[in-house]
């Protein structure tokens, strides 16, 4: 972790940045590597974002607000779990960036994640989770031929 609020993680992933965004927006991809959530948006800004899915018999469920979009190159969202125990507040809400940028034939990948509580178990958990959706996520874009 870099700091008390924030996490950064980068990878090298082995395919273009449109096959990447489409991993990344599309639902049928995300319940392959984000603990079988099906993400739902418009993708506009200022629209909503939602993670649903059921993942080891726990019923998971995330909502936010898309903050910024550049198809196939950056995607900033706001996310809250309403099943984590805080309360529904501005300030509980954590904040996602992915950046992507062509290296080659492959895409750079960077998922950057901010808290504004400074909560240092919110952010090993948000870390450890991320840690296992990234190997996922890389398998799912490099081995998946889109449509």
């Amino acid at each position: 972790m870099q700091d008390a609020k924030q996490i950064q993680i980068e990878e090298i992933i082995e395919c273009s940045q449109e096959q990447l965004w489409q991993v990344l927006t599309q639902s049928e991809y995300t319940r392959q590597y984000m603990f079988n959530c099906a993400v739902t948006s418009e993708w506009i800004k200022g629209g909503s974002i939602e993670w649903e899915g059921i993942y080891q018999g726990y019923n998971a469920y995330q909502k936010g607000e898309i903050l910024e979009i550049q198809p196939f190159t950056h995607l900033q969202y706001s996310t809250f779990d309403p099943f984590y125990g805080l309360e529904d507040r501005p300030e509980n809400y954590i904040h996602v960036t992915y950046k992507l940028a062509a290296r080659g034939t492959a895409t750079s990948f960077t998922i950057i994640n901010e808290t504004f509580d400074g909560n240092v178990k919110r952010l090993q958990h948000i870390d450890e989770g991320w840690q296992m959706v990234i190997k996922k996520l890389k398998e799912t874009a490099e081995n998946t031929a889109l449509v």
